[in-house]
């Protein structure tokens, strides 16, 4: 296929001898335009093609981070929930071992408080003859006279007797 392009419209003179060459520059004829080349056909369809598929690569890429966005919404949304319930969990917990809490659930049990307290000091010789008893004699039981000293377990470290 070609393309015919008009010039500029023929014009006819009538030929003077004396100016051959002049008239052949007014006299301007239709010229014929090469027609599109096949091979300049398929680069086009070849680039059409490619930016087809670039264009695709690029939204298939952005459904994927829109899709890996949404799953992060997700755990976060997850993870501060979980976060929530912890200290929600800590508080009850903190609650339960509260001093007047454990105080009022004992006396909700029939349980009362003590009236007072006494410690009474266990002989060196009870000690040692339990220990004995049940087979595990200590080294610093098994001499009481170097218990007898409270600073005793200082005196290397003093320098001498204690």
């Amino acid at each position: 296929m070609a393309l015919v392009m008009p010039v500029q419209s023929p014009t006819r003179h009538v030929a003077r001898p004396s100016s051959t060459s002049s008239t052949a520059a007014h006299e301007r004829h239709l010229s014929v335009v090469p027609g599109i080349a096949n091979r300049s056909v398929s680069r086009f369809a070849a680039a059409l093609i490619g930016m087809f598929v670039l264009i695709s690569v690029i939204i298939g890429f952005q459904a994927f981070i829109a899709q890996q966005q949404l799953t992060l919404d997700h755990v976060s949304s997850e993870l501060r929930l979980a976060k929530r319930y912890h200290d929600e969990l800590r508080q009850v917990r903190a609650e339960l071992l509260a001093p007047d809490y454990l105080r009022e659930q004992a006396m909700l049990q029939g349980m009362t408080q003590g009236l007072g307290s006494r410690f009474v000091e266990i002989p060196e010789d009870v000690v040692a003859q339990v220990v004995i008893a049940t087979g595990k004699m200590d080294s610093a039981l098994a001499d009481p006279s170097s218990t007898m000293s409270p600073l005793a377990p200082l005196a290397p470290m003093l320098g001498g007797n204690g």
